[in-house]
């Protein structure tokens, strides 16, 4: 009797001591619910704690965890479970700070055999829904990772600073007598005879404008006569420019008739026009539109003769693309490159398209480097062929920088002049840069490409320090600046469409008098 009372002691113990088990303290559960999230307790079944708990909300946990990227298994992180497998509607869980009710101490055995299973299941659904807004944050992280390394820095000369090349610049379009004494003096030069001859006589300027006088870009004007007729796009500034020798028969003068065609989408026009001056055409069903985008093209001579201004120019032009992306941030913008040398150099001639990653224009202009030559002309007209191969956008402004010291192969004028009256024809301005070492057979050139596109002639000067001596161009006026205004400007005059003059505030010295671009000085040709 003794034991059998012992052996029912026992067994109350042990009931007692179950079901102080299946009972959670009051300080247990007041950890759980202080947690952010779910934490089992060492040891213990975590099937009782289930009736009691609720996580948080999956939009409570993507917003704690902003800025994170889960870094998980691939088999965790794959297909995670909606809210409402754990809890059903997400609006049904209850609040994390609402006290969890205890559970029942005569819970029946089947509840409690499930519960581990519920209880392992909401916890892993959990998990899963809090890690589902940081998969997409660990795909993008991933991406990341596989991005290319960034290129390194372009090889610049670290020694030379942007701003010391001093330049003139020069509007024969404004000074078309100027102009026409030079080139009568370099028609009488074989050699040059070609490119003299397009720019001798008369210049005509059609102007085409809207209702409220604002110039249209891109309208399609042609110049007719009885013998032949010339077609040239109008620029930014709505100008479009023509030479009686370039563009008329020499028999044009015996007929005294010349009308201007122009186009422009549907509206279609046509006027008659006199001969040496400046015509403004209104297109009044035609609405003028600002310009958005520019195409710049730099065509370098990179011939051992470049070699005492190359290092300098590349700082330079680096320098004012970068000038240009942050001045205009409006505008799309696109640069290219063309580098030429001579027949029997390491090339002739070789081009980087058009690309609006500044970086790889940069990286490419580091690259290059002068050699070759020998003789004095060089391979100008392969450069030029190679700028029409370029891939031009439609609408642009469109701007040609050629910088050589040196003009053409004699053989080979017709073929650079050709080359020059394709870009014309597609609307791109000339703003040659004459560097040191040139001399009038290359100041012809430069000047004839830059007066037939309604560009200007920019020459380096010897202000700077920089490089050999510069020779004096054929011009009376002209106002001596840095490089990198003169080309800045030069771009911000086609993009605005209208003629932007230099400064006087940035004025280093001038030579002659001019009022707005135009010599002012009797017996200005020399």
């Amino acid at each position: 009797m003794k034991r059998f009372s012992t052996l029912l002691a026992l067994a109350s113990l042990a009931a007692c001591a179950s079901n102080k088990a299946a009972a959670p303290s009051t300080e247990m559960m007041s950890r759980s619910d202080a947690a952010d999230g779910y934490a089992e307790p060492a040891g213990e079944a975590p099937g009782d704690y289930a009736g009691g708990y609720a996580p948080e909300s999956t939009a409570s946990a993507s917003e704690d965890d902003a800025g994170y990227a889960y870094e998980g298994g691939a088999e965790e992180a794959e297909a995670p479970a909606a809210p409402s497998e754990a809890f059903g509607d997400a609006d049904e869980a209850p609040a994390m700070d609402s006290p969890s009710p205890a559970p029942m101490a005569g819970a029946s055995a089947g509840k409690a055999a499930g519960a581990p299973r519920v209880a392992r299941t909401r916890s892993r659904d959990r998990r899963k829904a809090e890690r589902a807004p940081l998969k997409k944050k660990s795909a993008k992280k991933d991406r990341r990772r596989r991005r290319p390394a960034p290129e390194p820095e372009p090889d610049f000369d670290r020694n030379i600073q942007a701003g010391r090349l001093t330049a003139g610049a020069f509007d024969d379009t404004l000074n078309p007598d100027v102009l026409t004494t030079f080139a009568n003096r370099m028609s009488q030069q074989r050699d040059t005879r070609e490119v003299a001859d397009r720019v001798t006589g008369a210049m005509t300027i059609v102007r085409v404008v809207d209702s409220r006088g604002r110039p249209i870009h891109d309208a399609d004007v042609r110049l007719d006569t009885d013998q032949r007729g010339a077609r040239v796009p109008t620029g930014t500034d709505g100008r479009a420019v023509f030479f009686a020798g370039w563009d008329l028969p020499p028999e044009h003068r015996r007929q005294g008739k010349i009308k201007a065609t122009i186009q422009h989408g549907r509206e279609r026009m046509s006027v008659p026009v006199r001969e040496g001056t400046i015509n403004t055409i209104t297109m009044r069903n035609v609405q003028s539109s600002s310009v958005n985008a520019v195409d710049i093209a730099l065509v370098i001579d990179a011939t051992g003769s470049m070699g005492d201004e190359i290092d300098y120019l590349k700082v330079e032009l680096r320098n004012i693309a970068r000038t240009i992306e942050r001045s205009f941030p409006r505008v799309d913008q696109r640069f290219a490159l063309v580098v030429y040398r001579d027949d029997g150099d390491a090339f002739v001639s070789r081009s980087f398209d058009f690309t609006e990653n500044l970086s790889r224009f940069e990286n490419h202009l580091a690259r290059q480097s002068a050699g070759g030559g020998g003789d004095y002309p060089e391979a100008m007209d392969a450069g030029l062929d190679d700028a029409t191969d370029l891939s031009w956008s439609q609408d642009s402004a469109k701007i040609v920088f050629l910088v050589a010291d040196a003009p053409p192969h004699a053989e080979q004028m017709r073929r650079t002049m050709d080359a020059v009256d394709d870009l014309r024809a597609m609307g791109a301005a000339f703003y040659p840069v004459a560097a040191s070492g040139v001399a009038s057979e290359a100041e012809i050139v430069m000047r004839a490409a830059a007066a037939g596109t309604g560009g200007q002639y920019v020459f380096l000067t010897d202000d700077s320090g920089v490089g050999n001596g510069h020779a004096e161009p054929h011009i009376p006026c002209y106002e001596v600046q840095s490089l990198r205004n003169i080309m800045i400007r030069m771009v911000h005059t086609e993009l605005a469409g209208e003629r932007i003059s230099a400064g006087q505030e940035r004025t280093i010295r001038s030579v002659g008098r001019s009022n707005d671009g135009v010599c002012q000085v009797a017996g200005r040709a020399r």
